[in-house]
């Protein structure tokens, strides 16, 4: 989540506080109002493809990202965001990106996308990896494999989806790739991470080669 904040995502806030001799990881709730005990109202993106928890294997990025363009207010603005987002998440290891950890809130008449949450490196045996959601279209076969590699390569075909041509999908890579390489020393030490697992992060879920494989 810091460096997701550092690299220039819309991240809600967090902060590593020590407790009881534990450390504890507080997220700000930004579902809530000024006024005490009440709520802004979300979705998520399950919902909002109109489907349920058995049919979520079938949400895709480029789904999300037609809604987008119908429903959303700044649609070119989110979909660069849903961009960076998801090119984030193949760079440091983030499978685990579901349409129920994506949401927008929504005031009744149009749809705005919440900050990202729930961004965490999951474990891999191998270097291989998908992720939860296909980042580009195959409209013959919704559920390609090869649409949700883990991979940048992957995400730079899919730019169109996006609104955003090659270069532009490259700047926001390399921009990100420039940040973690340059500041995952000292994002490591905010977050409280002994030195072993930074070094055991780093290499496996954070860039690992099967992500940057075939990116110049």
């Amino acid at each position: 989540m810091l460096m997701a904040r550092r690299v220039g995502l819309d991240v809600a806030s967090t902060e590593v506080v020590s407790s009881l001799g534990r450390d504890v990881l507080l997220v700000e709730r930004f579902d809530r109002t000024e006024i005490p005990g009440q709520r802004k109202m979300m979705v998520s993106a399950l919902t909002m493809l109109g489907l349920d928890e058995m049919m979520g294997r079938y949400a895709t990025y480029p789904a999300l990202a037609d809604l987008i363009r119908e429903r959303f207010v700044t649609a070119s603005d989110t979909l660069r965001e849903l961009f960076a987002r998801i090119t984030f998440n193949v760079c440091i290891g983030n499978t685990d990106d579901h349409a129920r950890n994506h949401a927008a809130f929504w005031d009744g008449e149009t749809l705005a996308l919440t900050p990202a949450y729930d961004i965490c490196p999951q474990p891999r045996s191998g270097g291989e990896a998908v992720q939860s959601m296909a980042v580009g279209r195959d409209d013959e076969n919704p559920l390609n494999p090869l649409m949700k590699l883990s991979q940048l390569t992957t995400c730079i075909a899919a730019a169109r989806e996006y609104l955003l041509s090659a270069s532009e999908a490259k700047s926001i890579i390399d921009q990100q790739l420039h940040i973690i390489r340059s500041e995952w020393k000292e994002c490591a030490d905010e977050a409280r991470l002994t030195k072993l697992e930074a070094e055991q992060l780093w290499g496996r879920q954070i860039l690992n080669p099967f992500a940057l494989e075939g990116y110049e």
